[in-house]
C-alpha cells in the first residue's frame, strides 16, 4: 500500500468533508420532500405553501443526483455500474495525456510565452544581487571549489594520463632540442654563470679522481709494460705505487688550482670549448642531428612516458588534498575569481548586457529546438500512470472543488423546480 504524505492526507480529509456536506444536502432535501409531501398545499407563512417547499426539495434531489452522477462519472462507474461514457478519466487516460501535453506545449508553455518571461529576467542583476555580500561570495567560491573537486574525481585517470603523455610526446617531437640547448648555453655564457659551472665541475672531478686510483695504477703498469717490455719486470712495485700516488696528486692539484684560479689555462680552455660547443650545437648539422636523435630516443623510452603520465596522478592528489585543507589554494583562486567577476559586473554595464543577451538567446534557442520534449514528457508521464491511479490523484486534488458542483446543483435545481411549479 502506498504511503500517504501529510499533505495528501490533509487533502483527503478535506475531500471527505466536502463529500459529506454535499451528500448531507441531498439527504436533507430528501427528508424535506417526504415531510412536505404530507402537508399538501397548506400555507406555511404569508404566501409560502408546503407545495412550494415540496417542489423545491423534489427538484433539489434531482439536481443533486444529476450532478453527483456527473462528478462520479469523471472518476469511476457510478455505483459500480458500467454505464456508457462513465469512468471517463481512467478510460481516456492516454487521450488526456496527449491533450494535456499538447495544451501545455502549445498554449501554457509556448515558445512565445516562455520567451516573454525570459526577456523579463536579468541574469546579471540576479548574479549581482547574489554576490553583493561577502558571505555569498565565499559560498560561491566554495561551490566552485567543490565543482573542481567533483570534476577531478570524475575524470578517467588512464585517459587523462594517456592524453598528457600524448600531448607531451607530440610537443617534444616537434621541438628542436639542439636549438633549445644552444640558446640555453648562450644565456648561461652571457650571464657568466658558466664559470660557476666550470668551478663546480672541476671540484667534483677532483673529489672523484681518488676513487679511480686503481684505474690509474693499472694504466701506469700497462704503460711501463708497453715501454720497457721484458724490462718492466725489473721495475719495483713500490715505484709503480709511488708513480700512481704522484700522478693522482698531480691531477688533483691541477684540478683544484684550475677551480681556484680564474686565470688558469685549463679554465680558459674549458671556457673556449663551451663557447665553441654552444655555437656548434646551433649550427653544425652533425651536432644538431645527434642531439635531436638523442632526444627522440629519450622520448621513445617507456620510462619517460610513464613519468610524464605520473604528473596527472601527483596533480590530482595535490588538488584533492588542497581542497580538503582549511587554507585551500584552489579555494583562494576561486574566491579571487568570484571577487573579480563581482567587480566587473558592477563597473561594466556592457558586460551585464552581454551576459543577459547571450543567456536569453541561448535559453530561447535551446527551448525552440527542444520545445516538443515538454509535451512528450507530459504524455510519457501520464501514459506511465495506471488509469485508476490517475483517477485517484485527480479526484484527490480536484474532488473537493467538484463537490461544490453537487451543492450548486442541489440549490439551483431546487430554484428551477420551484419556478416551474409556480409557473404551472
Amino acid at each position: 500500500m502506498a504511503t500517504i504524505t501529510p499533505y495528501a492526507a490533509e487533502k483527503l480529509k478535506a475531500l471527505r468533508r466536502m463529500k459529506m456536506i454535499a451528500t448531507g444536502a441531498f439527504l436533507l432535501m430528501t427528508a424535506i420532500f417526504f415531510i412536505s409531501e404530507r402537508f399538501g398545499t397548506g400555507r406555511i407563512i404569508w404566501f409560502i405553501h408546503w407545495d412550494h417547499v415540496n417542489a423545491f426539495a423534489e427538484a433539489s434531489m434531482v439536481g443533486a443526483l444529476a450532478d453527483w452522477f456527473a462528478v462520479v462519472a469523471l472518476f469511476r462507474h457510478p455505483l459500480g455500474i458500467p454505464i456508457w461514457h462513465t469512468a471517463i478519466i481512467p478510460n481516456k487516460k492516454d487521450e488526456i495525456g496527449r491533450n494535456l501535453g499538447n495544451f501545455v506545449e502549445t498554449r501554457l508553455l509556448s515558445v512565445e510565452n516562455l520567451s516573454t518571461e525570459i526577456g523579463r529576467f536579468s541574469a546579471s542583476q540576479a548574479l549581482l544581487k547574489f554576490l553583493s555580500s561577502e558571505e555569498q561570495r565565499k559560498r560561491a567560491a566554495g561551490w566552485l571549489t567543490e565543482a573542481v573537486g567533483a570534476m577531478v574525481r570524475a575524470l578517467d585517470d588512464r585517459q587523462i594520463e594517456g592524453m598528457i603523455a600524448d600531448m607531451a610526446s607530440s610537443r617534444l617531437q616537434k621541438l628542436n632540442a639542439a636549438t633549445l640547448l644552444g640558446s640555453g648555453l648562450d644565456m648561461v655564457i652571457a650571464s657568466n654563470k658558466h664559470h660557476e659551472l666550470i668551478d663546480q665541475t672541476l671540484r667534483q672531478v677532483a673529489d672523484w679522481v681518488p676513487s679511480r686510483r686503481e684505474m690509474i695504477h693499472e694504466f701506469i703498469e700497462r704503460s711501463v709494460e708497453r715501454t720497457l717490455k721484458w724490462g718492466s719486470r725489473l721495475v719495483p712495485k713500490a715505484m709503480i705505487e709511488r708513480a700512481t700516488d704522484q700522478t693522482l696528486g698531480a691531477v688533483i692539484d691541477v684540478l683544484t688550482q684550475a677551480a681556484d684560479d680564474p686565470n688558469h689555462p685549463m679554465r680558459a680552455d674549458l671556457n673556449n670549448r663551451i663557447v665553441e660547443w654552444a655555437e656548434k650545437i646551433k649550427t653544425d648539422p652533425e651536432w644538431i642531428g645527434k642531439i635531436n636523435s638523442w632526444k627522440d630516443e629519450i622520448i621513445g623510452h617507456p620510462g619517460l612516458r610513464s613519468s610524464i603520465a605520473g604528473i596527472w596522478t601527483q596533480t590530482k592528489e595535490w588538488i584533492l588534498n588542497d581542497i580538503e585543507s582549511e587554507d585551500s589554494t584552489v579555494n583562494g583562486y576561486a574566491l579571487r575569481a568570484v571577487e573579480s567577476l563581482n567587480g566587473r559586473l558592477q563597473d561594466d554595464p556592457a558586460l551585464r548586457e552581454t551576459i543577459d543577451i547571450r543567456l536569453r538567446e541561448g535559453v530561447i534557442t535551446l527551448l525552440s529546438s527542444n520545445h516538443h520534449a515538454i509535451g512528450e514528457l507530459i504524455q510519457r508521464v501520464v501514459d506511465a500512470w495506471d488509469g485508476e491511479q490517475l483517477s485517484r490523484e485527480l479526484e484527490l486534488n480536484l474532488g473537493k472543488d467538484l463537490q461544490y458542483i453537487r451543492l450548486n446543483g442541489t440549490f439551483i435545481g431546487g430554484v428551477v423546480g420551484l419556478l416551474i411549479h409556480l409557473i404551472r
